[in-house]
């Protein structure tokens, strides 16, 4: 497809399926929001979609893979993330509530991440709500996370498609609506909507294009009040950090529960 991005046929193989294909195309025609991952699988399947959880998977995922990540598997369960980290030479990363698990290596701070020399590393990535986001959309068609610190690469790789939806991971483990998720998907929307000006809007990206300057309401949400609460303060900071980790990661195998990503030419 357009911009060297792998977008594979699924693949039955051993249990696991390759990223299915999208309609890759040259010129965006629809853009959308679905406001939790439910919803994105309510819509007609076979766009290209944008996973965000701003604060703060995807953030963070982005800055594992602008630290030199070669290879990142995602799961939804704390329980899975222990036996593979058991079974490999993996770096584990995730959070419970907010905070590092017992046994993990790292939490899910993006401001951590992005101090770590991880290059030619594999990491395994577990979450309240991203990471069971990216792993419910991913069969739905060809996924990446997206966020505001790679907001213009990832806005650069979905302009190369045509229907294009943005999904919000929410909370409650990616059941309810999420402000701060919304508000960042917005902020995509309209870099889109400024290059593709015909493209036919949804209603919820309809409503994200009318919004004036949708990124400040992310330190203004719930789960922005949490993070400082648990005095993540630097991780907000690094949430509103525009293009800090510009690259592209992408959704290239999948399973029940579980999903790799890797970032071409990060």
């Amino acid at each position: 497809p357009p911009g060297g991005y792998p977008s594979a046929e699924n693949d039955t193989t051993g249990g696991a399926r390759k990223a299915p294909r999208s309609d890759a195309a040259g010129m965006v025609e629809q853009i959308d929001i679905a406001m939790t991952p439910a919803e994105a699988e309510a819509k007609e399947p076979g766009a290209t979609y944008i996973v965000v959880d701003a604060v703060r998977a995807t953030t963070t995922i982005a800055a594992l893979f602008h630290r030199g990540l070669r290879r990142l598997r995602v799961v939804g369960g704390i329980d899975e993330a222990r036996r593979l980290r058991a079974a490999g030479d993996v770096i584990l990363f995730g959070e419970e509530g907010g905070l590092r698990p017992w046994g993990f290596d790292y939490g899910n701070s993006p401001a951590e991440a992005a101090t770590l020399d991880l290059e030619g590393r594999e990491a395994i990535l577990m979450t309240s709500n991203g990471t069971k986001a990216l792993c419910a959309v991913a069969n739905l068609g060809l996924t990446a996370a997206g966020a505001l610190v790679n907001l213009a690469a990832i806005a650069a790789f979905a302009e190369t498609h045509r229907r294009v939806v943005v999904v919000c991971s929410g909370n409650a483990g990616a059941r309810t609506f999420s402000l701060e998720d919304f508000a960042a998907g917005a902020c995509i929307v309209q870099l889109l909507h400024q290059r593709h000006q015909a493209a036919r809007l949804g209603d919820a990206a309809l409503l994200a294009i009318e919004m004036k300057d949708p990124a400040r309401l992310i330190t203004r949400s719930e789960h922005a009040d949490v993070m400082r609460r648990l005095q993540f303060d630097r991780d907000l900071a690094f949430v509103m950090s525009v293009d800090r980790a510009p690259c592209v990661p992408l959704i290239v195998e999948h399973g029940e529960g579980w999903a790799v990503l890797e970032a071409p030419g990060s």
